[in-house]
């Protein structure tokens, strides 16, 4: 049963169940419990998580536990969306950090994944599929897999042949999400990954279009008034802000990619400018591009220009790169998929920022949320309120990562926020104010 939220950090957590093979029934141990996580990632094709508790009835020994148990538990915010294990119970993998605080009294944690990951690494993908990714990808889940989780499957525009190889279904997955394109966006490469809702086959362009789930603010009032805690960042660091010379060398900014002909012994090349295909890309998480084309020279380059700084090469004929791909539709229109793929996964992690903020189970990986970071200037008498916040860092950004954490203390959700564009373009020799009172 449900309980009323009394503060931002409540949940709702009615009990933690153990089935173990070698005893009948379940045992309860939510009262041992010190801390839960819950992991997930648009990067990983499965859930993980940890459970520590403090044992002092010896269950290591009597249950026993051997990494073969599974676990049963829902939680999340009341009266709200829950982070269900008990439909598809969570298995028991590892026992870690063993420690003995008192006589008869010994801490440790239960790591724990999805079963269909457990299932997945027993089973190879053998045989031959056509189609597109998301047919693919759905009878691949569905029939070496077998489960009956919600998927979220995002139409493709290449029909492919593949064989397996022997590959477990997972990384399958992966591989032949990342050789496709979204049909309804102007995307190459796609992400298969597991949230708490289900499993998703995702683009990047599809998911920086989805509407915020929630704005955050670094509000450092005390105010204590539940709802708008729940908007509150409580801790928040700049993980990545900009890497020119890595985005040189990656070959965001520009690059060169040259492709083998193999049927009449040539080579085409495709260039690959920063500011040319962000152009071409309708659909970004924020309005601007992250750099400036202030010239970088004397002949008026500017960052997008220098394509020989990042020289790639592929060939029309797969088989001379890899036995696991074969596309027998349109591979000579998937040339330029290398260059515009990189430039999509390395844009969209130009900004990274990792926020707590109090629990929040609606959030899941590949969700977007709005975040108002603060600004350092001093802010005048008569400010208004968006002169707060930085014009720069602040906007939409996609969830990648997030961690669900249960304690003592509360529930609070830890995630990695990225974006691959600002709320407003860059302006020589202009300061953020100035470029707001120009729009």
């Amino acid at each position: 049963m449900s309980k009323e939220m009394q503060f931002a950090g409540d949940y709702q957590l009615e009990n933690i169940l153990v089935h173990a093979p070698s005893t009948n029934g379940s045992l309860d141990i939510k009262g041992l419990m010190l801390e839960l996580n819950v992991y997930e990632s648009i990067y990983t094709p499965n859930l993980s998580g940890s459970l520590t508790i403090a044992d002092s009835a010896n269950h290591l020994q009597n249950v026993p536990f051997i990494g073969q148990e599974e676990l049963e538990f829902k939680f999340g915010i009341p009266d709200n969306d829950l982070i269900d294990f008990t439909r598809h119970r969570a298995r028991v993998t590892k026992i870690s950090n063993v420690v003995r605080t008192e006589e008869r009294q010994q801490v440790y944690t239960l790591n724990f994944t999805t079963k269909e990951f457990v299932r997945n690494l027993r089973h190879k993908v053998a045989k031959s599929y056509k189609g597109n990714a998301l047919q693919i990808i759905h009878e691949v889940l569905k029939d070496t897999i077998g489960t009956d989780k919600s998927l979220r499957l995002e139409d493709t525009k290449q029909r492919l042949q593949l064989l397996g190889n022997n590959m477990d279904p997972f990384s399958f997955c992966s591989m032949v999400a990342k050789r496709s394109s979204s049909r309804d966006f102007n995307t190459d490469g796609m992400l298969f990954y597991e949230s708490h809702f289900g499993y998703n086959l995702s683009s990047f362009g599809s998911i920086s279009q989805l509407e915020p789930k929630i704005e955050y603010f670094v509000n450092p009032t005390d105010d204590r008034d539940t709802e708008a805690d729940m908007h509150k960042i409580l801790e928040y660091r700049i993980t990545k802000n900009q890497d020119l010379l890595a985005h040189i060398k990656t070959g965001l900014l520009a690059s060169t990619h040259y492709t083998y002909e193999h049927t009449n012994k040539k080579y085409s090349t495709t260039t690959q400018k920063y500011f040319d295909t962000f152009a071409n890309i309708p659909y970004h998480t924020d309005n601007a591009p992250i750099y400036s084309q202030t010239p970088e020279d004397e002949k008026g380059n500017t960052v997008s220009d220098f394509t020989e700084a990042s020289i790639t090469y592929s060939t029309s004929n797969p088989y001379l790169f890899t036995k696991n791909f074969v596309d027998f539709q349109d591979y000579s229109n998937t040339s330029n998929l290398k260059p515009s793929r990189v430039y999509n996964y390395l844009s969209n992690d130009a900004f990274s920022v990792k926020c707590t903020v109090p629990g929040n189970s609606v959030l899941g990986a590949g969700d977007v949320v709005v975040l108002n970071l603060p600004s350092l200037e001093p802010i005048p008498d008569n400010s208004v309120g968006r002169n707060v916040y930085d014009q720069y860092l602040s906007g939409r950004y996609i969830l990648t990562n997030i961690v669900h954490t249960l304690s003592s203390t509360g529930y609070s959700t830890t995630f990695d926020a990225v974006k691959d564009s600002v709320p407003i373009r860059y302006v020589p020799g202009a300061t953020p104010r100035e470029v707001i009172n120009r729009l």
